[in-house]
């Protein structure tokens, strides 16, 4: 049983008790003394996962790391066993004009297995990496996800990998199913979030008008003062591109997520409400029967797309306080609801 399991004993001195768990100088010393190889997000000699949903961004965001960390004169593999054939060429040519390595098991009559034989073979001999950085596309290609013992060995791996000065950047996905808080989370058992130093999450708008899907990578477990960073992929050609300005994504998804979820009592508020404007509680008492939802829901969904200022573009409706009994009289803001939703 490790320390952070220990069950507090009678007479037991609580300081002791938690001392695992407090921060010591020498660890925040090594945090700020981290040499960020790559835009403040990859530390050098760290294992990273780099996680988010199918279509998220994830492969363009790690090529584009891969050329610009070659093309400053690092030695970058990229491994390559997610991609379609018909990626495959594109990829290449990336490569190449980048200046790293495409790997891939099938062109060479092969399988991931073989790479890890090779890559064993090379912490065996302890190869110097200090130069090196290795992304791996992706995780469920090398090894069962929900298989503790099979993480284990592999993360084994890529530590000493790490430990002999390389860079590891893995790539997974995020779970099908949100978490509690609405948020999905990185696939697969516990211990994967405590082998690695930074597990970063790939958040992806949908594509606008012209093409283009912004991407933020958002640290989630760090061992390191790991930055947020934005992005913006066009679709169309495959380029990815670096914004000046933090893109908050994941707030964005959220709100809308949220927004889909609350459809059914705001199109019955904006029907309660097209005739002109009603007393709070009417309109609480209107919505609550005709959505068969209770009545406390209703107010939240109500009270969450309220404004006073018919400026507030977040608001789908309006308050106003009026003198008598200091009622709360509930009104549609002007072209509120079609500015809300494709916010």
């Amino acid at each position: 049983m490790s320390t952070a399991q220990t069950p507090l004993q009678p007479h037991m001195d609580v300081a002791d008790a938690l001392s695992v768990f407090a921060v010591t100088d020498s660890q925040v010393e090594k945090m700020q003394a981290t040499e960020f190889i790559w835009r403040e997000v990859i530390a050098r000699s760290h294992l990273v996962v780099l996680a988010g949903e199918g279509g998220s961004g994830k492969t363009a965001v790690a090529t584009f790391a891969a050329s610009e960390l070659a093309n400053a004169g690092l030695q970058v593999f990229y491994f390559q066993e997610d991609a379609g054939a018909g990626d495959v060429p594109r990829l290449h040519q990336h490569a190449k004009k980048h200046g790293y390595v495409l790997l891939n098991s099938t062109l060479a009559s092969a399988a991931p297995e073989d790479q890890i034989k090779v890559l064993r073979s090379m912490v065996k001999a302890a190869a110097p990496l200090n130069n090196v950085v290795m992304f791996f596309d992706t995780l469920k290609k090398y090894l069962d996800l929900m298989s503790k013992r099979g993480s284990r060995e592999f993360f084994m791996l890529m530590r000493s990998l790490t430990q002999l000065g390389g860079t590891v950047v893995l790539l997974g996905h995020t779970n099908k199913h949100a978490g509690m808080d609405g948020k999905r989370i990185f696939e697969g058992v516990g211990d994967v979030r405590n082998d690695v130093d930074e597990l970063i999450y790939a958040h992806a708008t949908d594509k606008d008008a012209g093409g283009r899907v912004t991407i933020t990578l958002t640290p989630d477990k760090v061992r390191c003062n790991a930055q947020k960073r934005s992005f913006q992929l066009d679709i169309i050609n495959m380029e990815v591109c670096a914004l000046d300005a933090l893109v908050d994504v994941a707030s964005l998804l959220e709100t809308r997520q949220r927004l889909e979820s609350d459809r059914p009592i705001i199109d019955q508020v904006e029907r309660a409400l097209s005739a002109g404007g009603l007393n709070h509680t009417v309109l609480l008492d209107r919505v609550s029967e005709a959505t068969g939802e209770s009545r406390n829901a209703v107010r939240k969904v109500v009270d969450r797309y309220m404004g006073s200022d018919p400026s507030d573009e977040r608001a789908l409706w309006l308050e106003t306080r009026l003198r008598v009994n200091n009622t709360r009289y509930i009104s549609v803001r002007p072209s509120g609801a079609s500015v809300h939703a494709e916010s």
